[in-house]
């Protein structure tokens, strides 16, 4: 039986709103570690997915839920016969199969009885030769369950539009008819008449109980599972799962896994851009962090919020690490006119970091930066009244003994370069080179002799990166 009249059904219910429901207890979410060995599980972790209906072998077949092995087999035999002589055939559906598909169909029924018994959840329960004593409600319920669950994932795959309210509804649907479901003891009741009526010695009462601890993880994985295959709409699925009636432990872990490449792709790309940021080519890193590194950014912060995923927040801090660097080392090989650079890539490291420490260290980077270009201006200023008034001796001197206070900084490069720009350089001070550059934890501003307070050179990731985390970006060994 297909559920064509899904959509029409699902018109007439009533909006649901799914946010803060809770429809499990913390004990099923645990996906990885419980029931490991018991292949009831396996079967459900197998069918889990976007194609979960889709690949049902009671909708492929047209089986009954209820049939026993001697009508399962009559049906593959006239089954097949069509296919083979190219008749026409109604299964009861629309599915796009071939005869291979239907055969395997087949076969899962009559040789995995554990695999059976897991798409005898996932189909209809309400059928006239149903053999279990269960209350009709239940049944009903179920079906509900399963009618709106199936057409919602199919209009899925069917690619729908932007904003579509009927599939919304679908999925609201869904999530308020499996919450009523799975919170009645009947429900796995009936699976244990299954398991009876099945009667086969690879199925047990433990089957049971593990396969309650697995199915609300098992529920939400097609969502995830949507949001892995479409990045476009990434965004919607990812709050549809964050609003699933799930452990919010398995919306995370999922939504964790989905977002791997992304984080591989942030990963990668700062660390492509520390490369360059240590070969000296500046600008071009601080770019490749604007270009390849936050759209990244953006895409994870949609899958995966940093407040609430502290994988995120760590790549955030390591991002705003590299950016002060950039900052601190634009001022260091260029000063005053590297302000504007400066400060726009300071900024956007303050709203990506989210360590306190880290944010009060790039706010006092972005004080001194300004108060630096302020007091550069004084002294330019000042060497250039000094010159006036006295001429290029004296105002070589006043810079002359701002330069040896500033002796083995960076400060010694500008200074020498404000004096071949005012014309006072005689030569009778040889310019020194800037010094090599190092890693280390902290900086001082170079210009410590002259602007109160101290420029921090950040090299140090945020506790909350996680361990697969990038390089964090190197500091510069000077002192400003």
């Amino acid at each position: 039986m297909e559920p064509d009249a899904a959509l029409r059904q699902a018109r007439d219910r009533r909006s649901f709103d799914l946010d803060g429901q809770v429809m499990f207890g913390a004990g099923e979410a645990d996906w990885a570690a419980q029931g490991a060995g018991d292949a009831t599980v396996a079967a459900l972790r197998d069918v889990a997915g976007a194609d979960l209906y889709r690949r049902n072998a009671f909708r492929i077949t047209g089986v009954s839920t209820y049939a026993n092995r001697r009508a399962v087999r009559e049906r593959r035999q006239r089954v097949t016969t069509a296919l083979q002589v190219g008749a026409d055939l109604d299964l009861g559906h629309t599915l796009p199969v071939g005869p291979e598909e239907v055969r395997a169909a087949f076969d899962r029924l009559l040789d995995d009885p554990r695999r059976r018994l897991v798409d005898e959840l996932f189909w209809l329960w309400d059928t006239g030769d149903a053999t279990c004593a269960c209350l009709s409600s239940l049944h009903a319920d179920h079906d509900e369950a399963v009618r709106a669950h199936c057409a919602a994932l199919d209009r899925e795959a069917d690619g729908p539009e932007v904003a579509d309210p009927e599939l919304k509804g679908l999925w609201e649907s869904a999530a308020r008819s499996w919450q009523a479901v799975l919170r009645r003891a009947a429900f796995w009741d009936h699976v244990r008449h299954r398991i009876t009526a099945l009667d086969d010695r690879q199925l047990g009462e433990s089957a049971v109980d593990e396969l309650r601890k697995e199915f609300a993880t098992a529920l939400l994985r097609p969502i995830t599972d949507l949001a892995a295959r479409n990045q476009r709409d990434q965004a919607r699925l990812a709050n549809l799962a964050r609003r699933w009636p799930a452990p919010s432990i398995a919306i995370d872990d999922q939504l964790e896994t989905v977002a791997a490449p992304c984080y591989e792709a942030v990963n990668t790309a700062l660390t492509a851009a520390n490369d360059r940021l240590q070969e000296g080519e500046t600008a071009l890193a601080a770019a490749m962090v604007y270009t390849d590194v936050l759209p990244e950014l953006r895409r994870l912060d949609t899958l995966v919020p940093h407040d609430r995923h502290r994988r995120t927040a760590g790549v955030r801090n390591d991002t705003a690490i590299l950016l002060n660097n950039c900052a601190m080392t634009l001022m260091d090989s260029a000063g005053p006119v590297g302000e504007s650079s400066a400060l726009n890539w300071l900024a956007t490291g303050l709203e990506l970091a989210s360590d306190e420490h880290m944010r009060q260290a790039i706010e006092t980077n972005e004080d001194q930066v300004t108060e630096f270009v302020q007091t550069f201006e004084q002294i330019t200023n000042q060497a250039r009244s000094l010159m006036a008034a006295y001429g290029p001796a004296v105002a070589d001197g006043f810079l002359g003994d701002l330069r040896r206070q500033a002796a083995g900084t960076p400060g010694v490069a500008l200074i020498d370069k404000l004096r071949r720009d005012l014309g006072t350089d005689r030569g009778g001070i040889r310019p020194v080179p800037m010094p090599r550059r190092s890693r280390t934890a902290f900086r001082l501003a170079f210009w410590a002799v002259l602007v109160a307070g101290a420029i921090f050179m950040l090299n140090e990731c945020s506790s909350d990166s996680s361990g697969t985390a990038a390089p964090v970006p190197p500091a510069v060994s000077q002192v400003w």
